[in-house]
Parts: C-alpha cells; structure tokens; sequence
C-alpha cells in the first residue's frame, strides 16, 4: 500500500463511528483528522482513543467537510445517510458508507450519477463482502461447477430489542423498517450477491413485538429463475445467530455465524478463503489507493432495496404476494 498520509473523517461517533475510527487509524499511511457527531460526549469519547487527536471535531458535519479531507466514512442513523452522501461527494471526497443506504431508488441513481460527476468512489460497509471465504462461496456458485441454484432459505437472530430501546433504531421516522431493514440485509445482500440473483415476487408477514418498529419478519420470495427462497429473521431473541442455506444440483452450500462452509463428505467444511481476510475499512483504502475494486457499490445495493420495499408492502398488505 502507499505511504502517502490520507485524511480521513468520521461522521456519526456511536458504536460504529468507534470502530471505523479506530480501523483506519491502523492502516499506515491512514490518518483520522476530523470527527462530527451532535452529540460532543460520544465524539470526544472516539477521539480519545485515537493516538493521533484529530484536528477537526464539530457538531456540524458540514464543516468537517470542508477541512482538506481525502474522504469520510458515514456512521450516523440511518435516514441521514443520503443526505450526507451526496454533500460529501459534492466537496469531491470518497466515501465509505453504513449500510443500509436508503429505501427510496431515486436516492441510490441520485447517488450513482453525482459519485461518477465528480469522479470519486463510494463504497457500502456489507462485511461479508469484504470476507474472503464468502467470495470463495461467490466464486464456486458462479462458476456453474455445481450446477443450478435449487432453494435457499435464510435465517437469522439477536436481541434487537434490549440494547436499541430509546434509540433511533425504535424510531421508524429513521430506521422504518426495523430490524428487518437494518440488520437482516447482512443476509438478504450476501444470497443475492453470491448467487447473482434478484427477487421476483416477495411475501412477508412482520409483528413488532411490542416496539414501535418490525422486530419480527417470515416469508418466501421467489427469485430469478423461479428459485424459492423461505426467510425468518428474529429481533427479540435472546442471542445472536445465523445460518444461511444455498442447495445447489451438485453441492450445499452453507453461511453459519458469518462463515462459509460447503459440504465435503457429508460434513459441514469451512471454504478456503480466496485470498487473505481484509475488512471495509483496509478495502476502501485499498480502493482510493488504486490498489483494488469496489466490492460493494451502491448501484448494488438495488436489489436489496427492492427486496426489502417488497417484503414489507406485503406485511403492510396483509402478506399478498407482490412483484418486485
């Protein structure tokens, strides 16, 4: 990678914010300069574990942008993502972006037309992206070997509830699908990414489980080439779980707890990686850098999106079925 210092800011200092600044501050060449949060307790706190303070530390996030930056990383609340994004690239910086990026696809075409007017990278934080036995998984699916895609089902599970009460993820004015929106796109986004598909007809049910938000989503979709898929994803459970099920003619496939496995002789075998662990944050400076791709731009966040505006139209409709 190259030695020359890139300045980078951190808009949003929750959890998350915290993580991110404290990746980029590892990588060599990689500084964080600038912090914005409304909240000065949560951003002092971030500063204070940086070895290096950051020269710029604003409630307003408009004024970190226009501190000589290279690019930011945005980890505020969810409704805020957009509209941030687009300022951001609008001073000509990179951007690394939570996910989930928007519900609205006027947002995600706004998105791609301003980062390709002005000529800078923007790239989404889905982690399974970044991991190398998931591209592994990508890879052997993609390459035909093991013939169609058969069914798929899809689970997953947390205490969605406890630690998120009184926040913004309870508020549907910024996180209007719930846990469904926020957290389960971890799944929804690598089956669709590893397999190549998209929905083509989606039915859902949702309960909010005493919350103001959806804390609780079932149902089926069916995918491109008629391929069923079943999904449950869990909010008020009492621990976090995964697993994801890909059957193919000629191998099964399987995502349990964020890792690859395929089976081998009947067991259930981690796939080797395709190349070493990285995560978001090195990518994305990888990426700015010229030194590799964008493995998760906006324009592929679409068919997410469009899954997810489906699953909860029909839970809206009393689970009818509706074409994406």
């Amino acid at each position: 990678m190259s030695t020359d210092r890139l300045r980078i800011g951190i808009i949003g200092c929750g959890v998350l914010g915290a993580v991110h600044a404290d990746r980029f501050s590892k990588i060599e060449g990689v500084q964080v300069t600038a912090l914005s949060d409304p909240n000065v307790e949560a951003m002092n706190r971030v500063a204070g574990r940086l070895a290096h303070k950051p020269e710029t530390l604003t409630t307003d996030y408009r004024e970190l942008l226009d501190c000589g930056l290279d690019a930011v990383c945005i980890a505020s609340p969810n409704a805020f993502h957009i509209p941030q994004l687009l300022d951001a690239l609008a001073a000509n910086l990179h951007v690394l972006c939570e996910k989930p990026l928007t519900n609205r696809e006027e947002e995600v075409e706004a998105v791609i037309a301003s980062s390709r007017e002005v000529h800078r990278h923007v790239a989404m934080t889905y982690p399974r992206r970044y991991d190398g036995g998931t591209r592994a998984l990508r890879q052997e699916i993609q390459s035909g070997r093991w013939g169609r895609v058969k069914t798929i089902t899809m689970y997953n599970a947390e205490d969605w509830v406890t630690p998120n009460q009184g926040t913004w993820r309870h508020d549907p004015a910024i996180c209007p699908g719930g846990f469904f929106y926020d957290a389960s796109g971890h799944q929804i986004d690598t089956v669709l990414w590893v397999t190549g598909k998209e929905a083509r007809e989606v039915r859902a049910k949702t309960e909010n489980r005493g919350t103001p938000v959806p804390m609780v989503i079932w149902g089926d979709a069916l995918l491109t080439d008629d391929t069923p898929c079943s999904f449950a994803f869990i909010g008020d459970a009492h621990g976090w779980r995964e697993q994801v099920n890909i059957h193919c003619e000629g191998m099964d496939f399987v995502i349990e707890n964020a890792r690859a496995h395929w089976l081998q002789n009947g067991r259930m075998t981690p796939l080797p990686p395709l190349e070493p662990e990285e995560n978001g944050d090195i990518a994305f400076i990888r990426l700015i850098r010229g030194e590799g791709r964008n493995w998760s731009p906006p324009e592929e966040t679409l068919p997410l999106l469009r899954f997810t505006r489906a699953a909860l139209r029909s839970a809206k409709e009393g689970g009818a079925t509706q074409t994406v």
